[in-house]
């Protein structure tokens, strides 16, 4: 929660790094709207593409769209556990998908970029001319390049 002078009547939530967080002014009570909140949140959970079957289910459409339904991962999954400047990674021998949970707050476009850049190393492991021929297959790719290098740079930013 964040209080702000400024802020006078409204209140507004956004979500920061994977995290909802709720501004307001500095002489609202929480306690007095718990429900109105309550059902905030609940209805921006509902909307956020953050789940593990949503996941799965953009691979296969990514797949669909870009491969022909020809690449498909093992598993692809959301972890906490990627190095700060890796978005995601693929096993290419299990054919296993780690996506980074700080994608979560990222527009779907984005998210979409970085699957079918996962999938496109299905196919082809390193970095080839071959394998970029596959992974901008996204006609927003070079697009989500630069989100994700601003995103990360705001990231460092708020680290300090």
């Amino acid at each position: 929660m964040r209080r702000s002078a400024r802020r006078k009547k409204t209140i507004s939530v956004s979500k920061e790094l994977g995290t909802y967080v709720l501004s307001t002014p500095v002489r609202y009570s929480v306690e007095h709207n718990i429900r109105s909140l309550t059902n905030l949140f609940n209805r921006l959970a509902a909307r956020d593409h953050s789940s593990a079957e949503d996941l799965v289910g953009l691979a296969e459409e990514m797949s669909r769209r870009y491969f022909d339904g020809r690449l498909r991962p093992q598993s692809i999954r959301w972890v906490t556990n990627q190095n700060i400047s890796r978005w995601a990674s693929t096993t290419t021998s299990s054919g296993d998908i780690r996506v980074s949970h700080r994608l979560q707050a990222v527009p779907r476009w984005v998210l979409e970029t970085v699957i079918v850049h996962e999938l496109a190393h299905l196919q082809i492991g390193p970095h080839s001319k071959a394998f970029h021929e596959l992974a901008d297959r996204h006609p927003r790719q070079a697009d989500a390049k630069h989100y994700l290098e601003g995103f990360s740079a705001g990231e460092q930013f708020s680290r300090g």
